[in-house]
């Protein structure tokens, strides 16, 4: 579900990093090897998706009811050119932060599982 899209560009320090924001809704799971710790339905999640050029970017989420006191997550992105090679910092990337990728061109093959 798409609340808001937003686009800005951010200079810093003689670099510059584009940053797309949007604001979803989610099922989300907290897990680990013992298995599943925290669930929780229909999450509003405020999802930010920063490349900053054709081979690194980077992404967070947080639920927006708690400030991300709740729900946070942040992680990198690798990229060949447009194409989503890699990722960190959770198991499956979620589903704002694909769609934003593909929004703005990348093909997320490789990550989306």
């Amino acid at each position: 579900m798409r609340h808001v899209i937003q686009a800005r560009t951010n200079t810093n320090m003689n670099t510059e990093t584009k940053e797309y924001t949007k604001t979803t809704t989610e099922h989300l799971t907290y897990e680990n090897s013992f298995g599943v710790i925290r669930e929780q339905k229909e999450v509003k999640l405020n999802c930010t998706l920063g490349i900053k050029d054709s081979t690194y970017g980077w992404f967070e989420i947080y639920d927006e009811e708690s400030g991300g006191d709740d729900w946070h997550a942040e992680g990198g992105l690798w990229f060949d050119n447009k194409d989503v090679t890699d990722y960190d910092g959770v198991f499956s990337l979620p589903s704002g932060v694909l769609e934003l990728l593909k929004e703005n061109g990348y093909n997320t093959e490789e990550v989306d599982v």
